[in-house]
């Protein structure tokens, strides 16, 4: 039996037994009794009614925010399956010698600023990047791991899982950043152990920014973990983000 159809026979239950019980010989103190009663399941029902207005308010929020054509700018998913629009170029601001989304300047500047207040020194070493750095980028990287001996092929496929295909980055889009410890410049698993990766990865919410690769989520987003990648999706959608424990294809019912 649901939740509702057992306050619903409560109800008609106490409301039979106070109709008996006001009428009888148990007098005033059992007709108080089942008015209490009647109280408290009143309060169960607008409990509910909350609780279905909830539901339904949440279900309307994740339908706006997974059919695309209805999403803010701050939750563009770009990925393998989702490429940038061709010719897509971002109105551009620069923070610290780096340029990004204008739109995000502010919010990323205000992040930095408080880390240092808390005696850190993030860097930021790459954000946006034109389609053609980021055609130059994966060609490096894969040239990378075949001077390390590795074939082509399975050093593209090596390159495939930590740097986006052209039309396929982040980065390109404007909105995301690349932090390191100015103590610790590598991009390796190792830059997770610094102050500023754990302060960043506590706080970034705050100013609208994810850690857009969390570890174990390859099958989710396609990319391996990556410490040092902040995206920003907006304050609100942050914290639900993180809360929710998901990645931003989870969020909006995407694939990579």
């Amino acid at each position: 039996m649901s939740r509702v159809k057992k306050v619903i026979y409560m109800v008609a239950g106490l409301s039979l037994l106070c109709g008996v019980f006001i009428g009888s010989a148990f007098g005033k103190h059992s007709a108080n009794s089942v008015k209490k009663e009647l109280k408290q399941v009143e309060g169960e029902l607008n409990k509910l009614k909350k609780e279905k207005e909830e539901q339904e308010s949440a279900k309307k929020e994740k339908e706006e925010r997974t059919n695309e054509a209805n999403r803010p700018w701050y939750l563009t998913l770009v990925n393998g399956s989702h490429p940038l629009s061709e010719g897509y170029e971002p109105k551009l601001a620069t923070v610290e010698g780096m340029q990004v989304d204008e739109r995000i300047a502010q919010s990323l500047q205000q992040m930095l600023a408080d880390a240092r207040k808390a005696g850190l020194s993030p860097v930021i070493c790459s954000a946006y990047r034109s389609e053609e750095k980021q055609k130059q980028v994966f060609n490096d990287t894969v040239s990378s791991w075949v001077n390390q001996g590795y074939s082509y092929w399975e050093s593209y496929r090596r390159t495939s899982q930590e740097v986006a295909l052209p039309g396929t980055s982040e980065h390109s889009l404007g909105l995301a950043v690349d932090i390191v410890s100015s103590q610790y410049g590598e991009l390796d698993e190792k830059q997770a152990d610094t102050a500023e990766a754990k302060w960043l990865q506590e706080n970034c919410t705050k100013y609208g920014f994810i850690l857009r690769y969390p570890p174990d989520t390859k099958d989710e987003t396609g990319i391996i973990y990556e410490s040092w990648h902040y995206r920003y999706v907006g304050v609100e959608d942050a914290k639900k983000i993180t809360e929710m424990g998901v990645t931003l294809e989870e969020y909006l019912d995407e694939s990579y």
